[in-house]
């Protein structure tokens, strides 16, 4: 009897450890996609900030959001991150979760660029940014 409770314990412990991510994945927020000409935009919170993550490291800033299920993507370390139209940073790292539809970004801020948790930023999915009208 024992033997037996344990064991339906130690299973809906698996099921919690390896489930509960899983589902948590799931639950992200869609991206917004901004229409503009080529409707190129993908709009991320910031959502993380730090200061170095290892010796040498800079200052950077890590956002993600989903709602790219059905997008092809051509993004590169480098790419610029803007705020608006105002350039705020350059990609340093991306991942592209297929299976959730979900990219992070991780990007380093421009000297004098003031970057906070919580503000929205965007990204160009083509690579290439459209130039602001008002120019």
């Amino acid at each position: 009897m024992n033997r037996t409770r344990i064991i339906t314990a130690l299973g809906w412990s698996a099921i919690a450890l390896i489930g509960g991510p899983l589902w948590l994945a799931a639950q992200q927020p869609a991206g917004t996609t901004t229409p503009n000409a080529a409707g190129n935009r993908f709009e991320f919170e910031v959502i993380q900030s730090y200061d170095a993550r290892y010796q040498g490291d800079t200052p950077g800033h890590m956002g993600r959001s989903g709602g790219l299920e059905n997008r092809k993507l051509h993004v590169a370390l480098g790419d610029p991150v803007f705020r608006g139209e105002q350039q705020v940073g350059k990609v340093t790292g991306l991942g592209w979760s297929r299976a959730h539809g979900s990219l992070e970004v991780e990007f380093d801020p421009l000297p004098a660029s003031r970057v906070c948790v919580g503000e929205q930023v965007w990204i160009a999915l083509d690579g290439q940014p459209k130039p602001p009208a008002s120019r």
